[in-house]
């Protein structure tokens, strides 16, 4: 039996994100540091492009997160704090037992909600290169150009890192879920009949 888990817009409000982080990442350690062959104003128009794609990819989630009510599924919330220490000890094998978190565990809705964050903050030190007449206020918060350079080239190592790490927690969670990403579906063994009814 075959049962629903991951619904059309959520696969393409995944995959989207996915595409265009690694190409934020590939590309912003090229800008950062242009090796030859490549035609750096090429690579810096897709890599703008890349970043719009995923700032609105990110507003279509958060809308249909709100207008659905399925937030909750995603955004790490007070109430997920008490289940982090259960978490941590499944996660680092300390035991065996597999609390039942709903659809995501706290260290994934941690994850996802980090995440959402950063690449709001990203869209926001983006706009002085949007708006060149307004770049010495809208970069100031961060430092100025210079400090914004920085800021991305952290986020892209924060990206790196965190990206296995979203990997190994989705395969603690349940291996056969990962299916599910690409079809929308998980097998589901049917549950046995009783005597009687």
């Amino acid at each position: 039996m075959k049962l629903l888990l991951q619904p059309l817009p959520v696969r393409i409000f995944h995959w989207i994100m996915f595409f265009a982080v690694m190409y934020l990442v590939i590309t912003g350690l090229y800008l950062h540091e242009p090796w030859p062959g490549l035609k750096y104003g090429v690579v810096r128009k897709t890599h703008t492009l890349a970043g719009i794609i995923l700032m609105l990819n990110l507003f279509g989630q958060s809308c249909y997160y709100l207008f659905t009510g399925r937030y909750t599924e995603i955004l790490f919330m007070s109430r997920d704090f008490p289940n982090l220490r259960s978490f941590f000890r499944y996660a680092l094998f300390i035991t065996g037992n597999h609390p039942n978190y709903g659809r995501y565990n706290p260290g994934q809705k941690a994850l996802f909600t980090i995440w959402g964050l950063v690449i709001f903050l990203a869209g926001l030190a983006a706009l002085p290169f949007f708006f060149p007449g307004q770049e010495s206020w809208l970069s100031r918060p961060f430092g100025g150009l210079t400090g914004i350079r920085i800021f991305y080239y952290l986020i892209t190592m924060f990206f790196l890192a965190t990206m296995p790490l979203h990997v190994m927690l989705a395969l603690t969670e349940d291996p056969a879920r990962l299916q599910a990403m690409f079809s929308g579906y998980v097998d589901k063994e049917p549950k046995p009949k009783t005597k009687g009814k």
